[in-house]
């Protein structure tokens, strides 16, 4: 497993050497689009509609739309990006985990603990455990500052949630339109009673992703049939055409180099 990210979980005036690892692996088995004819990758490129020319990526900037249809262009990402020089993930608070509303969860990681960080990596657990409560923390991944819920993963081991700023949230999304309801008592006891009886313990082996489980068994069937990407002829003779470009240029250099001399 490939470490993300190296730095220090600051807790107060403790600072644990920490690395992050991702929790979950792709939920989607991966898949490219390609050419049916002879199996090469399809290539999507990025093309000017006013210049009708193919971008190459440093003349590639960003810019902010206005209402007015005019742009605002940005400076280059090296220039706005957040500073990734302080490696610490700085605990702002903790909070019991019922009020952070999960809406806000973003990506999972593994929090673990560096050389010398075991001792109060242990310790944090343990207080939170004890306490019932998880850290709101801030730090900075891929140049972007976010924020992060650090919480105990079943009393053994810490992991942290990446968050999505509260501000993003879009609120008009939580208001319901139409008429008012009217609920009577005895709908009410029915579907209380229907929850208790659908009640059970969290079994996550009970819920596997079969739609990747599905996929996976189509892949294998059609294995028999797999083949290579055929070589396409018309790019190896323009990598001929170049290197005996390339050949004569350097022939003819040297032809006329002693003239010159002379």
């Amino acid at each position: 497993m490939r470490s993300l990210y190296k730095g220090v979980l600051g807790f107060g005036l403790v600072s644990i050497p920490v690395q992050l690892y991702k929790a979950f692996d792709e939920e989607r088995v991966e898949t490219h689009m390609v050419h049916r004819v002879c199996g090469s990758r399809i290539r999507y490129q990025k093309v000017c509609p006013t210049c009708g020319v193919v971008v190459q990526p440093e003349d590639i900037a960003k810019a902010a739309p206005l209402p007015d249809g005019r742009f605002v262009l940005l400076e280059s990402e090296d220039s706005t990006a957040t500073d990734n020089s302080d490696r610490t993930i700085t605990i702002l608070s903790f909070h019991p985990l019922d009020v952070i509303d999960p809406a806000y969860y973003q990506q999972a990681y593994w929090v673990k603990p560096g050389p010398g960080g075991h001792k109060p990596y242990r310790l944090l657990i343990e207080t939170m455990n004890t306490a019932g409560q998880v850290a709101l923390a801030q730090f900075a991944l891929r140049q972007r500052s976010r924020l992060a819920v650090v919480r105990p993963f079943h009393k053994e081991s810490l992991m942290l949630h990446s968050m999505h700023y509260p501000e993003s949230l879009r609120m008009e999304g939580s208001r319901i339109e139409g008429p008012a309801a009217a609920i009577t008592e005895k709908e009410r006891d029915m579907a209380i009673a229907l929850i208790d009886h659908m009640q059970g313990p969290f079994i996550p082996e009970q819920y596997p992703n079969e739609e990747k489980r599905r996929l996976l068994a189509e892949i294998e069937r059609l294995m028999p049939s797999a083949r290579l990407p055929e070589v396409v002829p018309g790019a190896a003779a323009d990598e001929v055409i170049d290197l005996m470009a390339q050949l004569q240029a350097s022939i003819a250099r040297k032809t006329r180099t002693p003239n010159n001399a002379s």
